[in-house]
């Protein structure tokens, strides 16, 4: 039943109201189910153009790259490398199959080279992927722990990424890396030929007289049976020996002259927030690696900190990602680790308590814990000191990257809850409140 108010207004039974809502759920719920349906037919249609496109390039030779970490800084490094040898086009950083998709059906025969980045978060990924693929070169970079709640255990993830190994064109190449035993352990796996890279002796392309004392930058030398090239980075890091020996291996493999290699590396700039370097006034040097914090990267980061000459040398530790055990024993290894390598150690946001350091420490001021990245910038700006070093650490959800805009340049956007995992400097729209951004964007597109 149902009537009206004096005022016309419809009233209804509770009954009716129950069944108004139930109806209305239903058709919400069907909608939801027509939209996803639709989401799949298209990525499918995408998928299938993409598998035509591959099957119709008989010219292009593709590489995959692939592996726990340093998969976009290798991708990077070859892009830079072949692009000033021969044709070539690339797709990292979004290296999902609805990203590769759409990037392998745009892939024609006027390109020599294809370079595709190859990332997976869960279980039965790769193969359809590496099936798409059908790399003529793939390279694995090695093995730990990440994307933890979906792939739990180091084996089920080498499962996974070789893959892509047993996955290679007719005639293709497997670059594995000889210091990791679980990389080097799939060479049965692979289709096709094997070489290796690494500092192991027995790498085919050897990585030695590794030096990357910051300020300096890193210095390598690759050795291979016909070749011998000793080179100069742009890169704060000892551990990026990783992907400059395995894009070197992979460019010399291809036929590119050693003295062009040498000049490319020697140009090639850091991807942003990957230990990229920012110089400031005043001799102050930041470097931005807040893009992932997986617990096994901590040691390769805080090293160069603990090697680095400067005036004081201060960690900015933010929130760290797949994690072993509970976050508290994590963040308490953390400081561990980082007391070793700095003489100020700084958390950020919603972990900051859980370092569990000394009294002493956190009295004396060696230990200081903000809540939001808004008070670490105003602390680290507050504190500065000529020619100290600060290294940024965290993964993208913090966006700590603007402790470090911060120090010279007005920023607004203060919120925990981004989702962007795009760098703030190529957003832009820090200098803006964020709960503004969406009609910044809005007055900017119409202008």
């Amino acid at each position: 039943m149902s009537g009206t108010t004096g005022m016309g207004v419809l009233v209804l039974q509770s009954g009716e109201h129950e069944k108004c809502v139930m109806k209305h759920g239903l058709a919400r719920r069907l909608a939801e189910m027509a939209s996803r349906a639709n989401a799949f037919v298209r990525r499918r249609i995408v998928v299938n153009q993409a598998r035509l496109a591959r099957a119709r390039n008989r010219h292009t030779r593709f590489i995959a790259v692939s592996g726990s970490s340093a998969k976009t800084t290798t991708c990077s490094l070859l892009d830079h490398i072949l692009s000033v040898f021969a044709g070539t086009t690339s797709q990292y950083s979004m290296n999902t199959m609805p990203e590769i998709s759409q990037f392998l059906r745009t892939v024609g025969n006027e390109f020599d080279y294809a370079i595709v980045e190859a990332g997976i978060d869960a279980p039965d990924r790769m193969y359809p992927m590496a099936s798409l693929i059908r790399p003529h070169i793939a390279l694995l970079t090695l093995i730990q722990m990440e994307h933890k709640k979906k792939m739990p255990d180091l084996d089920i993830i080498a499962r996974e990424k070789g893959y892509l190994i047993e996955n290679m064109a007719r005639s293709g190449v497997a670059f594995l890396n000889a210091d990791d035993e679980r990389t080097a352990g799939m060479a049965q796996r692979a289709n096709g030929q094997v070489m290796t890279f690494g500092r192991n002796e027995a790498a085919d392309y050897r990585a030695v007289n590794i030096s990357a004392n910051f300020p300096n930058r890193l210095s390598l030398q690759i050795c291979a049976p016909q070749l011998k090239l000793q080179l100069q980075t742009q890169l704060a890091g000892e551990h990026f020996w990783l992907p400059v020996t395995a894009a070197v291996a992979v460019a010399h493999h291809l036929g590119v002259p050693a003295d062009m290699i040498a000049r490319q590396i020697a140009s090639f700039e850091p991807v942003a927030r990957r230990c990229s370097v920012v110089e400031l006034p005043d001799d102050r040097h930041f470097v931005m690696d807040t893009f992932k914090a997986p617990q096994h990267s901590l040691g390769q980061a805080f090293e160069i900190a603990r090697t680095a000459r400067a005036t004081r040398r201060r960690i900015v530790l933010g929130q760290l990602s797949d994690t072993y055990g509970s976050s508290k024993a994590a963040y308490r290894k953390a400081y561990r680790q980082a007391r070793d390598c700095a003489d100020e150690i700084i958390f950020v946001g919603e972990h900051a308590h859980r370092h569990n350091a000394p009294k002493e420490d956190v009295d004396s001021g060696r230990v200081v814990s903000f809540k939001e990245v808004r008070e670490a910038a105003d602390y680290l700006r507050r504190t500065a000191m000529p020619g100290e070093f600060v290294l940024l650490k965290s993964n993208s959800k913090l966006h700590l990257e603007r402790a470090c805009i911060a120090q010279t340049k007005v920023v607004q956007c203060w919120g925990q809850s981004c989702k962007l995992k795009i760098d703030c400097t190529k957003c832009g729209l820090y200098g803006f409140a964020y709960e503004t951004h969406f009609g910044v964007q809005s007055a900017l597109s119409d202008k």
